[in-house]
């Protein structure tokens, strides 16, 4: 089935943000079993080993200073979860689904709020990114909807009065 190269690329993007999520959900857990704060440290010395920079001191300081076991089950809870939604999106699309365009519109229309509010409170180059590709897939999706929803309506004879369009299977 040969799909609008916007479709495709929204496709792809879902299902890999889905699987990067898994991935990340998937360390969080480990990170869990290991202990959450050891694990961190560890994961600091790592880096302040291998790199050089003051940028590895502060991702390092940041990692320590900021992780608990609390929340690391939240990343992991919030991984898992997000990359479940985000699998069940691309797959929808793909196969065609009436209802998968409005979910991924809903869903990530849902967000934009907290993510304006938060570029908005901190800027950052990577979250301003994060809003201009979910606004492109909302405002693509719904423009794809608009146009299917106009070519399912039968054409009026001008002058009549509009009926309600009709559900046809």
């Amino acid at each position: 089935m040969k799909r609008p190269a916007g479709l495709q690329t929204i496709i792809v993007y879902k299902l890999a943000k889905s699987v990067v999520q898994a991935l990340l959900g998937v360390a969080f857990i480990w990170l869990l079993a290991r202990g959450a704060e050891a694990g961190v440290a560890t994961f600091a010395e790592f880096l302040l080993e291998h790199f050089t920079g003051a940028w590895a001191l502060q991702v390092a300081t940041v990692l320590v200073r900021a992780t608990t076991a609390g929340r690391v089950k939240l990343l992991a809870l919030a991984m898992m979860g997000d990359s479940v939604l985000s699998g069940v999106e691309g797959l929808a699309l793909r196969a065609g689904r009436w209802w998968a365009p409005w979910l991924v519109v809903i869903a990530t229309s849902a967000l934009l709020p907290i993510e304006i509010w938060e570029v908005v409170r901190r800027p950052a180059w990577g979250r301003a990114g994060i809003i201009v590709v979910n606004l492109a897939v909302v405002a693509y999706l719904l423009r794809a909807a608009a146009r299917e929803h106009r070519a399912a309506m039968p054409p009026q004879a001008s002058g009549s009065p509009s009926a309600p369009p009709r559900y046809r299977p």
